[in-house]
C-alpha cells in the first residue's frame, strides 16, 4: 500500500505464493467440491500454472487496487443500493453515475463497461448476478467480464463476490463458478495479455443493510433535474404487447399545439400520472399514451396573429405557405410541451407518442369520414351555422362564449376603430298594409331588419288576432311581409310581437321552416350587408346606426331602452358570433345518442362523479345536427370533391379525384371525362378528428393486424376536464360505437377546472394564467413581466390582456418577489391536495410552497434516521417484536390505518383525501411526535430500545414513501434507495429494491399493526403533553424556567403509563420533573385533563411568581373580552331583523361560530 493507501499488483501474494505459505495447502491439491458441473474442478499449484502465477485473493477495499479494470456487481438498473456497488461509486465519483445513467440498465449474466473516473483504474466493469440462483447465470457474469479484455486491452482485473451479498447466492458455490470460468479463460488463447485477476473478498460483516447519507437540506432542483432522462432510458414508461400482467390504457387529451401548458394541463397531466404510476406499482401493464392536437381553429388563430406582429397577412401569403408556417410552429411549440410533461413527471410511453396530423391518423380521419358517409350518419346541406368574420369559418359552440351583457356596454370588435354599443332593445314600427294600424317589434339587432320576412306573434294573443291573413309594409324594402302566428312568441314579452329574420337567427330559422318563409341573406362572411341596396358593403355595425337614424327620420322608431342580453363572442379572436346560412357537412347522431344514453343508464359507462349523469343525458338528448366542417387553412381536409356536369353537382366523398370522378359519373349518369372534380378546400372541426383519437392513436382502421389496438382497446380510463364531456367525451363515445362498435372506454373520470386563489377562471384575458414550469423553477417578478411584454410583442397577448397580467402579477407576487422555487413533486402534491371532482379548483402558489416546506420536512426525517442508525450500540441477541415500544406500536397502528385510507382512496379517485392522509400522518404524527419520542431511546441505557425504534423508522418511512411515490415522484425516488435498514426487518421487508416500480403498500401487510390499546395510551399520553405546551404557551412560561409538572389522577392505569414514559413526556415538555398524587406548595397553574385527571406546572422562585401574576391577569383581560363579544353575538343573532332576513345557511354557520367561541370561553375559564 503506497502513502496515498492504494495497493499496488506487486505487494498482492499469487495464487502460488498464498498457497506455498499456507502449511495446510502445501503439497495438497485444492479440490473444490460442490455439486454438479462444478464438483470436479481442481486447483493444482503444479499443473495450473497460468491460474496459480496469475490469481490473487485479496481482503480488502476494491476501490483501492490499482488495476485496468474493477469489476462492480450491480443491479440491473445501476442504482447504487449499498455494498461494493456503493464503495466504487463513491470512490469513482459523480460521473460515473451520470455514464450509468446513459447505459439503460443491464439484463442479468450481462455486463458493461465504463471510466473508472477517480479510481485507480481505466475501466470500470459493471456486471449484474443472478437472485434466482441461477448458475448458468452466474457463469455468464465472468464470461461477459472476461469478453472485454481484448477490445480494451485489459491486462489485469479486480472481481469481487458477485451475487453472494443481498442475492444471498451460495457462497462455495458461487467461488467455484468464478474459479471454473477464471481457469478455462487462463487456458485459452484470448488470456495471453491477462497478468493479474483478483478475486476480491470484503471481511466486514454487518446487519445493517445500508446507512446512505442525504444532504443537509433538500433542493428540488438538484433532486430533479437528472431523473427523467434516466427513467426513460430505461424504458420504464413503455408498456408491452405480451405481458401477462393485467392490462391498464389511457391517452393523455391531447395539448392543443397553440402555445405552453398552462396550470389545467398539469391538473389534467398530474391526474393521469399519479393513477398510471400506481397501476404501474400494484402490477398493472400500463399503456399511458402521449400525444398533441393540431387544434384547427385555435392554432391557425394564434398563428395569424403572431404573423401579424411582424407585418404579415395570410391572405398575401396563400394557402401553402400559411400552412409551412403553421407546421413550423407545431415543431417548436410541440417540443416545449413535451419538455414540460417531462418537467412535470409525466411516465408516458413516449415510443407511441402521437400528432392529430401525422399522416397515420389522417389516414384515420378520412377513414372515419367515409364510412360514416357510407352509413348514412354524415350528408351536406346548407342551414345557419356560427360564422366567425375575423376567421373567415365557422366555428363550433365551445370556440363561443356567451357573454352576458346587463345595459349599454362598448365592446371592442375587430375591425371597427371605435367599441361598439351592445344592450340595447330598438322598438322599431311596421305598418300595417291597407291600414293606419302599425304593429312595434323589439330588436337588439336592427341591421338583420333588412332581412325580415316575417312578423310573429301568439295565437292566443287577442291582440293581433284581428290581423291574421294581414301584412306589414317594410320600410326599406318596399316589399309586404306576412304576420304569422306562433306559439314560441312570448305574449309578456315587449310588445308581444317579434320581427323574424330567418337567414341571421337560428330561432327564426326553425320557424321559417314550419311557416315556409324565403331567407334573405344580408351580411356576407366579411362581415359587410348585401342585398340592401342602398347599404350594401357597409360594416354591419356602421349599418346599424345609419338604419336606426334613417328609421328615426321616418318616425318608425319609439325608442331604444337598456337591455338585459348574451352576447355570442368567439374566444378565438374576440369577434361577435354571425350566424349564416351556408352549404356544410353535418353529422347526424340521433341513434348514437340513444345508445350513448343507455350505456350510461345501463352502467356500462361509469361517469365520475355521477352528477355529470344529468349533463350526460342532456348532450345525449339533443339530437341537432354537428357541422363537421370549417372553412379554414389549418386541417385535415375533407375527403370529398364537387363532381359537375353542365349544372349538374353532386358531392361525392372520396380521398382519390379518380374515384370521386367515377362515383360522380354515375350519379350524374355521364362519361367520368365528362365529370369536372374541385377537392373540398374546408377542413374537418378539430373534435371531429379528436372524436377518432381514442382508437385511432392505437392502430384504427388495421385495428386486425395491431397488438395495441388488441391488447389496449377499449381504454380502462378516460380523464378530463367536465368543460368538455359534450364537446369531446360525447363525441368520442358516439363515433367510437359507430366506427368500432365497442365503447372506446368504460369508465370516464372528470376533474374541475383550475382558478387563481380567489376563484377566478384562469385565462389570457384576466392575466391571472400562470406557467407551471415557473412554480416548478422559480422566477422573478421582473422575469414575469418580461415573459409577457414578449407575448404581447409576438402577438400573442392584446395590449388590454398585457395590462392585465402585469397588474395581477403586481397584485399577487410583489411581496414575495416573484414565485418561489417549488419543484415538480410540491406543485404534483399541491394540485392534488384539492377535490379534483369539484366544479372550480382554487390553486394558492403559497399553498404549493408550503408542500415544498412538507417535503423539506420529509427529507428531514430521513436524514434524522440515518443519523440515528449510527447512534446503535452494540446487543446481545435479537432484536424481536415485543422489543417494540408502545410508541413503536402506536406509530405502527396510525401507518396501518394511514395505508388503508390512502388504499381506498386511490382506488375511489379521492386523491385530495390520500394526501390529506399522507400529510396528517407524515407531519403530525410521524415528524411533530413519533420522531420526539425516539430520540431518548436512541441514547437509553437499554440497547434495544433504539434498535426497536431504528426498526420502526425504517418501516415507516419505506412504507410512506412508497404511498406518496405517485405523488412525489422525485423526492421518494431519491429518497427510498437511502432510508437505512437491516437485511432483515422485524416488522416488514419489501422486496422490491430491483424492481422498476417500487410496491405499492397493501393493507392486508399492516392490518395486523392496528391497536386501539396502543393508540389510546398514546392519545392519553399525546393529549397530556399539549395541555402542558398550551398552559405553557398561556402563561408565556419559557423552556428556561424548566418547571415541575405533576398529576393527580385515579386512574391507575393513565398513572402507570405516565411513569413508564416519564422521559418521553419532560422531553416534549422541556420539564424538569413528574410528581404525582400531592399538590406541590410552590407557584402552581393548573388544567383538567379528564374528568379523573388534573395536570399542572409548578414553578418556584420571584421570576415565577412575577411570570404567572403577568400572565393571570393577561388572562383574565382576554376572558373579559371574549365574554363581552359573546354578549354582542348573540343580541344580533337573536334580533328580529337577523331571524328574518339573513338565509338560514349563514344562519347555520353563525350559530357553529358561536359555539366555537362559547367553548373557547369555558376552555380559558378552565384556566383560572
Amino acid at each position: 500500500m503506497n502513502s496515498e493507501g492504494y495497493v499496488s499488483l506487486k505487494s498482492i501474494d499469487r495464487w502460488c505464493d498464498y498457497y506455498s505459505k499456507n502449511k495446510y495447502l502445501r503439497g495438497k491439491p485444492r479440490t473444490l467440491d460442490d455439486s454438479r458441473q462444478f464438483s470436479k474442478i481442481k486447483i493444482n499449484p503444479y499443473l495450473n500454472k497460468d491460474f496459480c502465477k496469475k490469481v490473487s485473493l485479496y481482503r480488502g477495499d476494491i476501490s483501492k487496487l490499482e488495476v485496468d479494470a474493477i469489476v462492480n456487481s450491480a443491479n440491473s438498473i445501476f442504482k447504487h443500493d449499498g455494498g461494493v456497488d456503493s464503495i466504487i461509486h463513491d470512490a469513482a465519483g459523480p460521473l460515473l453515475e451520470e455514464e450509468c445513467r446513459t447505459l439503460g440498465g443491464c439484463r442479468t449474466g450481462d455486463a458493461k463497461i465504463t471510466g473508472a473516473y477517480n479510481l485507480r483504474a481505466k475501466y470500470v466493469i459493471h456486471t449484474v448476478g443472478p437472485q434466482d440462483g441461477s448458475p448458468s447465470k452466474l457463469e455468464s457474469c465472468y464470461q461477459k467480464c472476461y469478453s472485454f479484455q481484448k477490445d480494451y486491452n485489459i491486462r489485469s482485473f479486480a472481481f469481487p463476490c458477485i451475487a453472494t451479498g443481498v442475492y444471498k447466492f451460495p457462497n462455495r458455490l458461487a467461488a467455484n463458478i468464478a474459479l471454473s470460468v477464471t481457469r478455462k479463460f487462463l487456458e485459452s488463447p484470448e488470456s495471453a495479455g491477462v497478468e493479474r485477476i483478483r478475486r476480491v473478498s470484503d471481511t466486514t460483516h454487518v446487519t445493517i443493510q445500508r446507512v446512505n447519507r442525504v444532504a443537509p437540506a433538500y433542493d428540488p432542483l438538484n433532486v430533479e433535474k437528472t431523473k427523467y432522462d434516466s427513467w426513460d432510458k430505461r424504458n420504464l414508461f413503455k408498456a408491452e404487447n405480451n405481458s401477462s400482467k393485467p392490462r391498464f390504457s389511457m391517452i393523455l387529451p391531447p395539448p392543443n399545439v397553440t402555445g405552453k401548458l398552462h396550470l389545467g394541463h398539469a391538473l389534467a397531466c398530474t391526474v393521469q400520472d399519479v393513477i398510471a404510476r400506481h397501476k404501474r406499482s400494484t402490477g398493472h401493464n400500463v399503456l399511458w399514451l402521449p400525444g398533441i392536437d393540431h387544434a384547427g381553429i385555435a392554432t391557425q388563430g394564434i398563428v395569424e396573429k403572431h404573423l401579424k406582429s411582424q407585418g404579415v397577412n395570410r391572405q398575401d401569403i396563400g394557402r401553402e405557405e400559411f400552412v409551412d408556417e403553421v407546421w413550423k410552429w407545431k415543431e417548436k411549440h410541440g417540443h416545449t410541451i413535451f419538455n414540460q410533461l417531462r418537467t412535470l413527471g409525466c411516465s408516458l410511453d413516449w415510443s407511441r407518442q402521437a400528432f392529430t396530423m401525422d399522416p397515420a391518423h389522417t389516414r384515420a380521419v378520412n377513414k372515419a369520414f367515409l364510412d360514416l358517409c357510407k352509413q348514412g350518419y354524415i350528408y351536406r346541406k346548407k342551414a345557419l351555422v356560427n360564422w366567425c368574420n375575423a376567421l373567415q369559418s365557422t366555428v363550433s359552440d365551445i370556440e363561443v362564449d356567451n357573454i352576458q351583457i346587463s345595459g349599454p356596454t362598448d365592446v371592442n370588435v375587430p375591425g371597427y376603430d371605435s367599441p361598439v354599443k351592445f344592450g340595447q332593445l330598438y322598438n322599431l314600427v311596421y305598418k300595417i298594409d291597407d291600414s293606419t294600424e302599425e304593429i312595434v317589434v323589439s330588436t337588439t339587432t336592427p341591421e338583420t331588419m333588412l332581412g325580415d320576412t316575417a312578423i310573429a306573434v301568439n295565437p292566443k294573443d287577442a291582440r293581433y288576432s284581428h290581423l291574421r291573413g294581414k301584412k306589414a309594409v317594410h320600410p326599406f324594402r318596399d316589399t309586404l311581409i306576412p304576420i304569422i302566428f306562433d306559439a314560441f312568441v312570448d305574449m309578456k314579452l315587449g310588445s308581444g310581437a317579434v320581427k323574424i329574420t330567418p337567414a341571421h337567427s337560428k330561432v327564426d330559422y326553425e320557424i321559417s321552416k314550419r311557416h315556409n318563409l324565403p331567407l334573405i341573406e344580408v351580411i356576407d362572411e366579411d362581415g359587410l350587408m348585401k342585398n340592401t341596396e342602398i347599404f350594401d358593403d357597409m360594416k354591419k355595425y356602421t349599418c346599424r346606426e345609419e338604419i336606426v337614424q334613417k328609421l328615426n327620420d321616418m318616425k318608425l322608431l319609439k325608442g331604444v331602452t337598456p337591455h338585459q342580453m348574451t352576447l355570442p363572442i368567439c374566444n378565438r379572436t374576440g369577434d361577435v358570433i354571425d350566424y349564416l346560412p351556408k352549404e356544410q357537412w353535418f353529422l347526424t347522431s340521433k341513434s348514437l345518442n340513444e345508445k350513448a344514453a343507455m350505456l350510461v343508464k345501463g352502467g356500462h359507462l361509469k361517469l365520475i362523479p355521477d352528477k355529470f349523469v344529468k349533463n350526460w343525458l342532456d348532450w345525449t338528448g339533443d339530437n341537432r345536427d354537428w357541422c363537421i366542417s370549417r372553412q379554414l387553412w389549418w386541417g385535415h381536409q375533407i375527403p370529398a370533391y364537387k363532381c359537375t356536369n353542365d349544372q349538374n353537382v353532386v358531392w361525392i366523398p372520396a380521398t382519390e379525384k379518380a374515384d370521386a370522378r367515377t362515383q360522380g359519373a354515375k350519379l350524374l349518369r355521364c362519361l367520368p371525362e365528362d365529370v369536372e372534380t374541385e377537392k373540398d378546400t374546408d377542413v374537418l372541426d378539430t373534435w371531429f378528428s379528436s372524436a377518432v383519437y381514442p382508437f385511432a392513436v392505437l392502430g384504427w382502421p388495421h385495428s386486425n393486424e395491431n397488438k395495441d389496438f388488441k391488447q389496449f382497446y377499449p381504454l380502462s380510463l378516460m380523464a378530463t376536464a367536465h368543460d368538455i364531456l359534450g364537446f369531446w367525451v360525447h363525441r368520442m363515445v358516439i363515433l367510437g360505437l359507430a366506427l368500432t362498435d365497442k365503447l372506446p372506454f368504460n369508465e370516464v373520470l372528470l376533474h374541475g377546472l383550475i382558478c387563481d386563489s380567489k376563484g377566478a377562471k384562469m385565462s389570457k384575458s384576466k392575466g391571472n394564467v400562470i406557467d407551471p414550469v415557473d412554480v416548478i423553477n422559480g422566477i422573478k417578478l421582473e422575469e414575469m413581466n418580461s415573459k409577457s411584454k414578449k407575448m404581447y410583442a409576438n402577438g400573442l397577448l392584446s395590449e388590454d390582456e398585457l395590462s392585465k397580467a402585469l397588474d395581477y402579477h403586481e397584485a399577487n407576487f410583489s411581496n414575495t418577489n416573484g414565485i418561489p422555487r417549488c419543484g415538480a413533486d410540491a406543485l404534483r402534491f399541491t394540485l392534488l391536495s384539492h377535490d379534483i371532482k369539484s366544479h372550480f379548483i382554487n390553486f394558492d402558489v403559497a399553498m404549493c410552497n408550503a408542500n415544498k416546506l412538507f417535503c423539506n420536512k420529509i427529507w428531514q426525517s430521513v436524514n434524522y434516521t440515518g443519523l440515528a442508525y449510527t447512534k446503535l450500540k452494540k446487543i446481545d441477541g435479537k432484536i424481536t417484536t415485543d422489543d417494540l415500544t408502545v410508541f413503536d406500536r402506536w406509530i405502527l397502528s396510525k401507518l396501518a390505518s394511514m395505508v388503508k385510507t390512502v388504499n381506498t382512496s386511490m382506488e375511489n379517485y379521492d386523491f385530495h383525501l390520500a394526501t390529506k392522509a399522507l400529510r396528517l400522518f407524515t407531519y403530525n404524527q410521524f415528524c411533530d411526535f413519533y420522531l420526539e419520542t425516539t430520540k431518548a431511546g436512541f441514547e437509553d441505557k437499554n440497547p434495544k430500545l433504539g434498535y426497536a425504534h431504528a426498526h420502526t423508522l425504517s418501516v415507516v418511512l419505506n412504507t410512506t414513501l412508497r404511498c406518496l411515490a405517485p405523488f412525489m415522484i422525485y423526492l421518494t425516488d431519491e429518497l427510498i434507495e437511502k432510508i437505512p435498514n437491516f437485511k432483515s426487518n422485524i416488522i416488514h421487508n419489501y422486496v422490491d429494491t430491483f424492481n422498476d416500480y417500487f410496491d405499492f403498500p397493501k393493507y392486508k401487510d399492516f392490518e395486523k399493526w392496528r391497536s386501539d390499546d396502543a393508540e389510546k395510551k398514546v392519545n392519553d399520553i399525546m393529549n397530556t403533553i399539549t395541555q402542558i405546551r398550551e398552559l405553557k404557551g398561556l402563561y408565556n412560561i419559557s423552556n428556561k424556567l424548566r418547571p415541575g409538572v405533576y398529576i393527580n389522577t385515579t386512574n391507575s392505569t393513565l398513572m402507570s403509563d405516565f411513569k413508564i414514559n416519564e422521559k418521553t413526556i419532560l422531553n416534549l415538555t422541556k420539564c424538569s420533573k413528574l410528581t404525582f398524587g400531592d399538590t406541590p406548595t410552590d407557584y402552581v397553574l393548573k388544567t383538567t385533563i379528564s374528568n379523573d385527571t388534573q395536570v399542572g406546572l409548578e414553578l418556584s422562585g420571584e421570576e415565577a411568581r412575577e411570570a404567572i401574576l403577568r400572565a393571570r391577569e393577561k388572562l383574565h383581560k382576554r376572558i373579559i373580552r371574549t365574554e363581552a363579544l359573546l354578549a354582542k353575538l348573540e343580541s344580533k343573532y337573536s334580533s328580529i331583523h337577523y331571524l328574518t332576513t339573513v338565509s338560514k345557511e349563514v344562519q347555520m354557520s353563525d350559530k357553529e361560530k358561536l359555539l366555537k367561541k362559547k367553548k373557547e370561553l369555558k376552555e380559558l375559564q378552565k384556566l383560572i
